[in-house]
């Protein structure tokens, strides 16, 4: 998959289609080693995930909890849910299959079979995710249907909108093309089913209002940020945006982005200057403006210590 984040909107929800309106599952593999920080940014989608550890141990971020995957491991993030994977160290290439799909893929939502075994897992608010273990043979199971999954997709499938996929070992073979839509569809039923009939053994999440209203919150400043950049934004500005003080806003940031709210004010302006510096002809000084800065020389500053280079020197290797 991409390694920046062109891909999610103001609120970090991923803006793209996951599969076709009329198959609407897909295929991905993230290559974390290509990423920025070796992180898939933290991002939300409707629909639920599965998605398994490859090339090494990694660090999940679900909401404002953190948690280690070892290879071969798995998680199923549910949807709605903010998440992120990180690769721990830098000599892993992590290159980790993962399925994006609309729960419609399992029954259609006015069916019984959504309203008895769908609906009841998607709607858990004490399973915003689980991890599936490859040494717990029901987990093992799963984990098995699942890289029949991404096999036949990986052949077979709606190709990823990213690109090629890179070379990876899916540990399946002989897998068929007749009737492949039917075979996703009916794997990927059967693991519902076994996550339905298991569920008294998956450990509970217990999300708190306050865990819930961080989301909501840091949602709200986020686009309040996005939209004013340019113009002078204070902490003040950015925690009335979510009617919360000051103390609240920088810990709603710290617990789900690891950053104070005007980091990551900086951080967006350095990023949005990024873009003018290689698309426009515009100077330093009128780019400065255009992105918040109240001079050249303190955005020369910022711009140096978050890209490790001056805008000029920016320039000169990435212009287009």
């Amino acid at each position: 998959m991409i390694a920046d984040n062109s891909h999610l909107d103001q609120t970090l929800y991923e803006k793209i289609q996951h599969g076709h309106k009329d198959f609407p599952i897909q295929f991905y593999i993230d290559e974390l080693y290509q990423f920025k920080n070796l992180k898939f940014p933290l991002h939300w989608h409707f629909e639920p995930e599965f998605f398994i550890a490859q090339g090494g141990p990694l660090r999940a971020q679900i909401g404002n909890q953190i948690l280690e995957l070892n290879p071969g491991d798995g998680i199923f993030v549910n949807g709605n849910t903010l998440h992120s994977f990180e690769q721990i160290h830098n000599h892993d290439r992590c290159k980790c299959p993962n399925i994006v799909f609309s729960a419609e893929m399992i029954a259609p939502h006015s069916s019984i079979i959504y309203q008895k075994y769908v609906w009841p897992i998607l709607a858990n608010s004490n399973l915003p995710y689980f991890v599936l273990y490859n040494n717990i043979p029901w987990h093992k199971e799963i984990l098995n249907q699942l890289s029949s999954i991404f096999s036949l997709l990986h052949q077979y499938g709606l190709k990823s909108p990213f690109g090629d996929y890179p070379d990876i070992d899916l540990r399946v073979e002989n897998v068929e093309e007749d009737c492949f839509e039917m075979q996703v569809q009916r794997i990927l039923n059967q693991i519902w089913q076994s996550i339905y009939k298991h569920q008294e053994l998956i450990p509970k999440i217990n999300q708190t209002l306050r865990d819930v209203q961080h989301q909501v919150r840091l949602q709200k400043m986020l686009t309040f940020i996005h939209q004013n950049y340019m113009n002078e934004v204070s902490l003040q500005d950015i925690s009335l945006s979510a009617n919360i003080s000051k103390s609240e806003a920088s810990r709603c940031f710290h617990a789900l982005l690891n950053c104070s709210p005007i980091d990551y004010l900086l951080q967006h302006r350095v990023e949005s200057s990024k873009r003018l510096l290689c698309h426009t002809t515009l100077n330093i000084q009128d780019i400065s403006l255009e992105c918040g800065f109240n001079s050249p020389s303190y955005f020369i500053k910022v711009f140096k210590r978050k890209a490790g280079m001056t805008p000029r020197e920016y320039r000169a290797i990435n212009i287009i």
